[in-house]
């Protein structure tokens, strides 16, 4: 189990994710805490799916203005593959601590 919890926690997709929810945190004209609390309480993989959708409507219309890397169609399929795979909560977790990680800037 906590090889497969290292496996879940170091996706690509989860990173992706977990760094757009971050932005969508912390910059301050956006502070989308709604998107957390919804996929903070995704229970079902149909919740947490909707909950991926309204924050990637959301975030879509801030990363076209501020040029911010959004995450792609590959790192959509794959979190939702790791949902189906190891269950909501697994993933909940992992996408919601990468995005309260400070990430150091360089």
């Amino acid at each position: 189990m906590p090889n497969e919890l290292s496996q879940i926690y170091s996706d690509e997709a989860i990173k992706d994710f977990g760094d757009a929810l971050r932005k969508a945190l912390r910059l301050e004209d956006i502070q989308d805490y709604a998107s957390l609390i919804e996929i903070e309480n995704a229970e079902r993989p149909e919740d947490f799916a909707e909950a991926i959708k309204n924050f990637l409507r959301r975030y879509e219309s801030h990363a076209r203005r501020k040029n911010l890397k959004r995450p792609g169609q590959e790192s959509l399929e794959k979190i939702m593959s790791l949902v189906g795979q190891h269950g909501v909560r697994v993933v909940r977790a992992a996408l919601i601590s990468h995005a309260l990680v400070r990430k150091e800037e360089a």
